[in-house]
């Protein structure tokens, strides 16, 4: 069965017109033209539709005529169904002085309003048929440029059809209507940061966590994005107030212990990672950035204790070969220095 389109299902539009003529005794119904249908996107004034039928008929003056034999009819197979009796103003019924005329009620066509569009948006869009949604929310908008929740579905249906950039232009629209919507500064965040508009993204998810500051994920996501732009200091508060929130969110602990070593923070950095390897041992990165904060500090014996162990685990870490090679060479065991600097080389320029 054919889907109607949301032109046939949404703008039904007929323009009728008539005019009634009454003379001293007969009641007649003229019509003055009727519009030649039209699509219109804007509501327009309808005049009301009468089409009751009335005449009355004088009787003719009786014709002299010779008398005719009548014939004989057989009577019809089927019963004669009886005809109800016409009302006064019909056709052929006499108008009573006094009484009044009934006339058949006008067809009504209720204008097209914005909500009626909304309504239909989101019936598109529940049935997955998303691009006649987009359609549906553009007029509704077009008709009525407030309507926040039209933006909003609208948004949320270019984002799933993967137009990001009439997405973003929707989000901005509806938190410029309504400020403290948290959920859409969040999915402009998230646009922004996936093509990597990182000044916005940063304005976004911080409008988002001035609303609703107990997200910790939001906190690790503006942790990342600071320290794209090497601002340490900022990292390091988002990735704090982020376990501040969740004290076993994992990946917020390994950023905050690479932003203490960016920002030559090496004590706590070692107590971040120390941390992190006690709870998984296997954790490489944490390992090497551990070995990383000890040789800064100038604990060379420690950071060759795990650049070792590392490779123990993970023998072709070409970054761990040559932390520890410089390690070796702080400690002046140049010959192991050397060995380390080798398997560096081959592993980098290995083909």
């Amino acid at each position: 069965m054919k889907t109607p389109s949301l032109n046939e299902v949404l703008f039904p539009v007929k323009s009728v017109c008539s005019v009634i003529t009454f003379s001293a005794f007969v009641l007649v119904i003229t019509c003055c033209g009727c519009g030649k249908e039209e699509e219109v996107e804007k509501s327009v004034e309808f005049k009301d539709l009468i089409s009751t039928t009335a005449e009355s008929q004088a009787p003719k003056a009786a014709e002299e005529a010779a008398p005719v034999e009548v014939k004989q009819v057989e009577p019809a197979a089927v019963p004669e169904q009886p005809v109800p009796p016409a009302l006064p103003g019909q056709q052929g019924q006499p108008v009573q002085p006094g009484q009044p005329v009934q006339q058949t009620q006008p067809e009504v066509v209720k204008p097209i309003t914005a909500q009626d569009l909304y309504n239909k948006g989101v019936e598109c869009f529940n049935q997955g048929q998303l691009e006649d949604a987009v359609e549906a929310f553009n007029r509704a908008t077009d008709m009525d440029s407030l309507m926040v929740d039209a933006y909003k579905k609208k948004a949320i249906a270019c984002s799933k059809l993967g137009m990001m950039n009439e997405a973003i232009i929707s989000f901005k629209k509806v938190v410029e209507l309504n400020p403290n919507d948290a959920e859409s500064y969040f999915r402009l965040g998230t646009f922004y940061a996936k093509r990597r508009l990182t000044d916005d993204a940063i304005w976004a998810f911080e409008r988002y966590v001035s609303l609703n500051p107990n997200n910790a994920k939001i906190y690790y996501n503006l942790g990342c994005l600071y320290g794209e732009r090497m601002l340490a200091d900022k990292a390091i508060g988002a990735y704090q107030q982020a376990l501040k929130i969740n004290p076993n969110y994992a990946d917020a602990s390994y950023n905050l212990g690479v932003a203490y070593n960016e920002k030559g923070m090496f004590d706590e950095a070692v107590e971040i990672f120390k941390k992190i390897i006690t709870s998984n041992p296997e954790n490489h990165d944490a390992r090497y950035n551990l070995a990383f904060a000890y040789s800064q500090k100038g604990q060379y014996n420690e950071a060759v204790a795990e650049g070792e162990k590392l490779l123990e685990l993970n023998p072709g870490n070409a970054s761990a070969h040559l932390l520890l090679g410089d390690t070796y060479s702080k400690l002046g065991k140049t010959k192991e220095a050397q060995e380390e600097y080798e398997t560096y080389k081959k592993l980098i320029f290995i083909k």
